[in-house]
Order: structure tokens, then sequence, then C-alpha cells
């Protein structure tokens, strides 16, 4: 009985030492009934993942209740999709090559003609790499031209209509870092393009000629993506992404730069504004196709 006595003694020292940190302190227990009221926070680790390009937030704030003091560990899996809207401003040359018909154009933002328009991004990680997609797709018409050979009539014109799908397809890596407001990755992949466009051209005599052209291409594409929290809560955060490629496999050149910030509504469901520029130059089978498009991105999605 002694020596049980002397083991329970123990046993009650070896709880005491360990539980002491998760006692009350005597100046928050106003009264018995209150101590059942108290709860003990500890700190949650966060993950930083604005996807875009854009632009979203993974596990930036949780409330999730802990016990024993442990820290939640970051999901090794998480995957996000974000419809957004560009508002986008289209400008640059477009036709047959240096010694054809190569037109001049630039269109403003106009919902007018205006037929069709899809966008939209996300990524799928696990632990450290991530497949990252990005594509949008618009139908515009009736955007006027000019002409752009010295050799053609300068009075001689082209009513353009439109249609782009452009399908950025990347793997991306997370550079480790002990920052956990700070992340910053690396990609490369392809970006797709498939492009339709309609003309009819009209001469200073009056006639209208009609000629369409259908081209799809693959450029091989680098790029780098930094994403910043802005508050200790996590509710606020900033991203910006730029890359470029090319390189003369099909396009001479195309290149992209994305920046904006993100507020989460909820935890899983972020709000982006940004600013998108999207440029390409294109010359291959006698076809022209140099243009930049650019303007302002509004975005809602949902991340796990």
């Amino acid at each position: 009985m002694k020596n049980f006595t002397t083991l329970m003694l123990i046993f009650v020292f070896c709880v005491s030492a360990f539980a002491k940190d998760n006692y009350p302190k005597l100046s928050e227990v106003k009264s018995l009934a209150s101590i059942d009221k108290i709860i003990s926070a500890s700190e949650i680790d966060k993950n930083t993942d604005l996807s875009g390009s854009g632009y979203m937030l993974n596990s930036l704030s949780s409330n999730r209740k802990l016990s024993d003091n442990n820290k939640t560990k970051p999901k090794k899996f998480n995957f996000s999709i974000i419809p957004y809207a560009w508002l986008v401003a289209i400008g640059g040359t477009v036709g047959e090559g240096p010694n054809g018909s190569v037109y001049g154009f630039n269109k403003g933002f106009t919902f007018e003609n205006l037929h069709m328009y899809a966008a939209f991004m996300g990524k799928i990680k696990y632990e450290r790499v991530s497949f990252v997609f990005d594509i949008s797709f618009f139908s515009k018409k009736a955007f006027d031209a000019v002409v752009e050979n010295p050799n053609l009539p300068k009075d001689r014109s082209a009513d353009w209509t439109s249609k782009q799908a452009v399908y950025d397809l990347f793997i991306a890596y997370l550079f480790p870092s002990k920052s956990k407001k700070t992340m910053v990755d690396i990609y490369g992949g392809g970006r797709f393009w498939d492009l339709d466009l309609e003309a009819t051209i009209t001469d200073t005599n009056g006639t209208s000629t009609y000629k369409s052209y259908t081209n799809s291409w693959l450029d091989p594409v680098i790029g780098i993506n930094a994403e910043f929290v802005l508050d200790k809560k996590g509710k606020w955060a900033a991203w910006t992404k730029g890359d470029i490629g090319g390189f003369g496999v099909n396009s001479q050149m195309t290149w992209q730069m994305n920046v904006g910030v993100a507020y989460m509504l909820s935890p899983n469901f972020p709000l982006g504004i940004g600013f998108k520029y999207l440029g390409v130059n294109y010359y291959k089978d006698k076809f022209n196709w140099t243009v930049n498009e650019y303007g302002p991105t509004i975005s809602i999605g949902y991340r796990y």
C-alpha cells in the first residue's frame, strides 16, 4: 500500500508539472463557473497560395480548435479555381506579312461587338509541385484596321472579326523559404494559341474582299511568380507574375505580366483585382499576328 501511494504521488507530480502551463491564471478566474470558459489559443501554421496568377490564398486563416497546443500542419494537397473577367483592350498588326496586306488596329475595351467571353485560372498543388492553368477565350467583331504597307493605298481598310483562345499550361515549383508571408515559385510549360480571323477588306474603289485566317501554335514559356501576405490576419495578399517565351520556335516572342491584390471574403473564397498584360509577336507561313492585350481583371474563386 505504501509503494502504491508513493507511485500515485509521483504520477500526480508529473501530471502537474506537465500541465502547469495550461492552468488558467488566477487573475483570469472570476468564479468557478468561468474556468470552463477560458480557452487557450495556439498559433496556426499558415500557407500562402495566390494562384495566377493569379490571383488566391490557401490556408491563410483558420478557426480550428487545437488541443495540447499542437500546430496544424499545412495541407500537402490543395487546389483552386478562379473565374475572372478581363476587361481587355487590344492593339497591334494583323495580315499577310511584310509583302502583303498588313493592317494596324487599336481597340479599347467595350461591350459593343463583344460576342463571347470566358476566362478562368487555377492550380492543383501537391507539396511543392503544382499544375497551373490560365485559359481565356473571347470573340470580337468589327474592329477597324488601316493598312500599314506603304506599297498599298493608305485609304484601304479592313473590318476584322477575331476569335481567340489562349491556354497557359505550366508546371511550377515552390522555393523553400522560412518566411510564412512570402512565396516564390518558378514555372515552365506551354502557351497554346488558337486563332480564327475573318476580314472584309475594302479598296479605294469601294469593292470588298473577304478573307479568313486560321492558325494554332504552341510556344514554350518560362516565368516566375511571387505572392505576399500583407496583414497579420491573412485577409489581404498581393501577387506579381511575369513570363517570357516563344524564342522563335513558333512565335518570335510572347510575354505576360500580371499584378494584383486579393481579399479573403472567407477562408475559401478570395476576391481579386489586378492588371494583366499579354503580348505576342507571331509571323509564320506569311501570316502576321503581333498584338498586345491588356486591361484590369476582376476575379472571385474557390480554393480548398
